[in-house]
This record gives C-alpha cells, sequence and structure tokens, in this order.
C-alpha cells in the first residue's frame, strides 16, 4: 500500500514538473514573440522632425556602464569641472567642452542604476544605487568610488532608494522602497533604521518638498498604482493622479526652474477600446500642468525629462522614455503647444539627459552606454529661428 503511495505521489510530482514545464515555456516564448514584435516597432530611426536637430558624439569612456544621470553645476563644480556623468561603473566629471577633468570608478560593479546624491547641507555627496529590481542591495559610494555601506532587502528584495533632506536639518536620510510586503524603510546617513512603514510593492520613490516650506516630503508609488505623499514621520498626507495607475515617475525641472521640482508621469488612460500611453507633467502639490502623448510609450517603462531651450527661445520639452530589457529608448522633444517636433528611437538603453547652457541656447545632452549624445539646433533651424520674433 505505502509502495503504491509513493507511486502515486511521485507521477503527481512528475505531472506537476512536466505543466510547470510546459508553462514556464508558453510564457518564455510569449514574452520572446512580445519582444520581438516590440523590437520590430522599435527600429532605431528618426521618426518626427529629421533635419531639425545635429546629432553628434559628445563624449566617450571607459569604465563608465550605463549612463544613468547627468547633472550640471554641483557637484562638478567642487571638482573644477561642469558636468558630472554618472554610470552604474564610475563616474567623470567633464568641462564643457566634454573634457575629462576627474574619473571616479566604484569599487564593486552593481547591476542597476547609479545616481549622485547630497549628503549633507555642506554639499558634500556620494553615489547611490537605485531602481534595484529585487535584485541589489541598497549600495552607498564615497566620493571616491569606496563603498560606505550597503543594506540588504532580504527575501523581499528592494525596487528602489533615494536620498533626501526630509527633516530640513540638513541631515540626509536614506529612503528604501522594498518588493512585495517588506513595505517602506527610512535610515540615517549611517545605516541605522529610524522607522518602518507597511506598504506593498513600493516601485518607486523620491523626495520632493510639496508643501513649500523648504523641508521636503517622500513620494513613491505601490502595488495599487497609488501616488502617495508621506511626511517625514511615514504618514501619509496626500494621494496624487487618484484616476491613473502610477509606478514609475521622476522627478523634473519645468519652464525655467533651475532645480527639479515637477513630477513627470508615463501612464496610461482610456482611449478607443484600450490604453493611450501619455506623460503628465505635476506640480509638487499634483496638479497636472502639461498633458503629453507619448508614442510608442506603451512599450517603454522608464522616464526622465527636462526643458531645453534653444536660440531665440524656441523652448522644447525633452523626454527618453527607456526599456532595459530591450536596450531601447525613444527620444521626443515637445513644443510649447504640447505637441511633438522630434522624435527618435535609440538603439540603446539610455537614461542620463540633461540641458547644457550655451552661448547660442542649450545642447540637449542624452548619455546611453559609455558614451553621450549632442542635440543642437540644426543650422537652417536656428537661421529660421533668427528670422522669427521672440514670443
Amino acid at each position: 500500500m505505502l509502495r503504491k503511495i509513493v507511486i502515486g505521489v511521485a507521477l503527481l510530482i512528475i505531472v506537476l514538473v512536466g505543466v510547470g514545464i510546459y508553462f514556464i515555456h508558453r510564457l518564455n516564448s510569449e514574452m520572446t514573440q512580445n519582444s520581438r514584435e516590440a523590437l520590430q516597432k522599435l527600429q532605431p530611426r528618426v521618426i518626427t522632425g529629421a533635419g531639425r536637430f545635429d546629432k553628434n558624439p559628445f563624449y566617450a569612456g571607459s569604465n563608465l556602464g550605463e549612463i544613468t544621470q547627468i547633472l550640471v553645476g554641483w557637484p562638478a563644480d567642487r571638482e573644477g569641472a561642469a558636468l558630472t556623468v554618472v554610470g552604474n561603473e564610475g563616474a567623470h566629471f567633464l568641462d564643457a567642452r566634454a573634457g575629462l577633468k576627474m574619473q571616479i570608478q566604484f569599487s564593486k560593479f552593481v547591476p542597476c542604476s547609479v545616481e549622485v546624491v547630497r549628503l549633507d547641507g555642506s554639499g558634500d555627496y556620494g553615489f547611490l544605487t537605485r531602481d534595484q529590481s529585487w535584485a541589489v542591495d541598497v549600495v552607498l559610494f564615497d566620493k571616491t568610488g569606496q563603498e560606505r555601506w550597503s543594506y540588504s532587502g532580504g527575501l523581499t528584495g528592494i525596487d528602489d532608494s533615494v536620498i533626501g533632506d526630509m527633516g530640513g536639518n540638513g541631515k540626509s536620510k536614506v529612503i528604501i522602497g522594498f518588493n512585495g510586503s517588506g513595505g517602506l524603510v527610512v535610515l540615517d546617513g549611517e545605516r541605522k533604521k529610524i522607522w518602518k512603514k507597511a506598504e506593498g510593492n513600493v516601485w518607486h520613490v523620491e523626495t520632493l518638498n510639496t508643501r513649500g516650506d523648504g523641508r521636503k516630503e517622500i513620494l513613491h508609488s505601490n502595488a495599487q498604482g497609488q501616488l502617495l505623499v508621506r511626511e517625514a514621520s511615514g504618514e501619509v498626507i496626500a494621494h496624487y493622479l487618484p484616476n491613473y495607475y502610477v509606478s514609475d515617475f521622476a522627478l523634473t525641472r519645468w519652464g525655467a526652474e533651475s532645480q527639479p521640482s515637477h513630477i513627470l508621469v508615463p501612464t496610461n488612460e482610456s482611449a478607443d477600446q484600450c490604453c493611450k500611453p501619455v506623460l503628465l507633467v505635476l506640480d509638487a502639490q499634483g496638479r497636472i500642468v502639461a498633458h503629453l502623448d507619448a508614442s510608442l510609450g506603451d512599450l517603454m517603462q522608464e522616464a526622465k525629462g527636462t526643458p531645453v531651450s534653444y536660440p531665440r527661445n524656441v523652448e522644447y520639452y525633452a523626454v527618453l522614455q527607456s526599456k532595459k530589457s530591450l536596450k531601447r529608448s525613444v527620444l521626443s522633444l515637445y513644443n510649447h503647444e504640447g505637441q511633438i517636433a522630434y522624435q527618435e528611437v535609440l538603439g540603446d538603453y539610455c537614461l542620463g539627459i540633461t540641458a547644457l547652457p550655451g552661448e547660442l541656447g542649450d545642447s540637449l545632452l542624452v548619455g546611453c552606454s559609455g558614451k553621450v549624445w549632442e542635440y543642437s539646433a540644426a543650422r537652417a533651424e536656428v537661421n529660421s529661428a533668427r528670422a522669427r520674433p521672440a514670443r
């Protein structure tokens, strides 16, 4: 009898394993097919606005990896440079003409985004892992690239992390969003836990001064697609975009502001019989200030944006949407009416974007894998702009 039971259990296990293998194979096949279809739509090309901008190599450097951030001014100005280019292998400090002034290599490789962070009120800086996607610990590097400390996600894994001064006292804290039921955790600068709040799937987290009092609050998304604001103690004080599902978002400059105080949200809204990808720009209080069509946005995952001003006050809002698994990005420049004036599919995973001021207007810098591209107004476009009266 026992033998029959053992054989029965063994057969059941074999059947379950077989069914599991079948469904895994089917899922992988469907994902592969979806990727093929997506890549067919994402053939590298200029879709709209060919001839409006000149695209040229700006900088290429070794030991950068995937570029995830480009900053003008701080902290490059502390190192006698103009630009900071950060990748997941290191950071390079450049002058305004792309000359290398200083290079930092991280003491360990991390397969996720890394961004420069302000560590205290004096402007001292370090580098923090971001968008860990369950597989990477939080790692804080000092300004020389050496690991200062790390924080494990354990069994739940980490979705994202960020540093911000939420008390207004110049002391930065680390906010960590966990996958699953891991919740939201806040640490001090030395990795000591301050508090933990229950929450599900904290996909993305930022800090932003939403009240205008100089003190930052926590802004994060969750498993329900909510975009929540929490005060420094962790209590929820606001819910932005209640009629939209939000997972990824980014802080962005808007208009003439020098520091990012707006929120860029890639999402979907009902259209016809399905979902239309859109980009929403919110102010710090959660009000929608711009509603932009996001062509091909349904194939992308992350989004970053910046205003860019070309000669004679010809202003655009540039958005870079990317998907790591496809190694593709879409660059879109929106005119002052919110229409796409230029759109290009890039055959690379690109996350760094900034506007570099110049004598005749800005240049748009886009960072990809180990290289930075420069988009400047085409000569014919400059001449046309000079002939038009300023708005």
